[in-house]
C-alpha cells in the first residue's frame, strides 16, 4: 500500500473556508436537510497514529466539533467536489491543527477524518444530524479503492 502524506497547517478561517467555518471566529452556518434533526453529544477519542484509510461525509446536516478543556487536535478534510475515484483527488486533502481555542463546523459534503487528539485523549462536543449514523454517512475507502493510506505530518 502506498503512503500519501499531508502536512498539517494551523487552523485559520481563510484556510478552512472551503470546508466550513471556524467556531469561535467565524459566523457559523448550521444546516439541516429533509427531515433531519440536530443531535448534541460528546465524542471521546484516545490518541492514535495519524494514519487514515477511510474518510466520511454527511449530506443532510453540517457537523460542529469543539474540543473540551482546550485540548489540541488535528482534522483531515477534503472538499465536497471530490469523490476519491481518482488518485488525483488526494491532492485536495488538507489537514488542520486545532490548538483548542476554537472548533470547526464542517460544511455539507465535506470529507473528514477526526478531529483526533494530539495528546492522550480528547472529548469533543459534537453537533450533527440525529440520523447521521443510520442514513447519512458516505465513506471513501482509500485503501480499497486507491491502494493508499494517508498520514498526517505535524
Amino acid at each position: 500500500m502506498r503512503e500519501h502524506v499531508v502536512r498539517a497547517e494551523p487552523l485559520t478561517s481563510e484556510g478552512f473556508a472551503p470546508f466550513g467555518q471556524v467556531v469561535g471566529r467565524d459566523e457559523v452556518v448550521i444546516e439541516l436537510r429533509g427531515d433531519e434533526e440536530f443531535h448534541l453529544d460528546v465524542l471521546s477519542y484516545d490518541h492514535k497514529p495519524l494514519t487514515f484509510t477511510v474518510l466520511n461525509r454527511h449530506h443532510r446536516a453540517t457537523q460542529a466539533l469543539i474540543a473540551l478543556n482546550g485540548k489540541p487536535t488535528v482534522v483531515l478534510v477534503a472538499p465536497p467536489g471530490v469523490d476519491f475515484s481518482d488518485e488525483a483527488h488526494l491532492g485536495e486533502l488538507r489537514a488542520f491543527l486545532c490548538d483548542g481555542s476554537a472548533g470547526i463546523n464542517l460544511a455539507l459534503g465535506t470529507w473528514h477524518a477526526g478531529p483526533y487528539p494530539l495528546t492522550d485523549h480528547v472529548d469533543l462536543v459534537n453537533v450533527q444530524g440525529k440520523q447521521v449514523m443510520a442514513n447519512d454517512v458516505e465513506e471513501a475507502h482509500l485503501d480499497r479503492d486507491l491502494g493508499v493510506r494517508v498520514t498526517i505530518a505535524l
